[in-house]
């Protein structure tokens, strides 16, 4: 069964400090004990503009498909890295032809939402 708590999270975030580059606005949250949401607000360019050819504000990620539906740019190697960072200590053993489906937890990445649309900044903020 999918769970996922506090002390998870904060591994998570420890990893994607060192990953997610500066400038960039993000959050973190746990979503019904089972899921680890993070969602990209802010960065210095059109970050959804450079990883799909869309010109929508917000968008999910898909955490089985990025390799394959996200343009080739340095981005994308940024975006499967935090992917990375979000599945630390999380495994599939699920058995889809029976119907039965078990996972360490459930990840999902967006970038924007659809109430906050993702902001282009313009700007990189020096690093503390």
């Amino acid at each position: 069964m999918a769970y996922m708590n506090q002390d998870k999270k904060a591994k998570i975030a420890a990893a994607l400090k060192q990953v997610v580059p500066a400038g960039w606005k993000y959050s973190l949250a746990v979503r019904h004990h089972s899921t680890i949401v993070m969602t990209i607000s802010a960065a210095p360019f059109d970050l959804i503009g450079q990883l799909y050819d869309t010109d929508r504000t917000d968008i999910g990620v898909s955490s089985h498909w990025a390799h394959e539906h996200l343009k080739e740019c340095a981005e994308k190697e940024i975006i499967l890295k935090v992917l990375e960072c979000l599945n630390i200590d999380n495994f599939d053993k699920s058995d889809i032809q029976s119907d039965y489906f078990h996972v360490g937890h459930y990840v999902d990445l967006r970038i924007g939402v659809w109430n906050k649309p993702f902001i282009v900044t313009g700007q990189v903020k020096e690093a503390a």
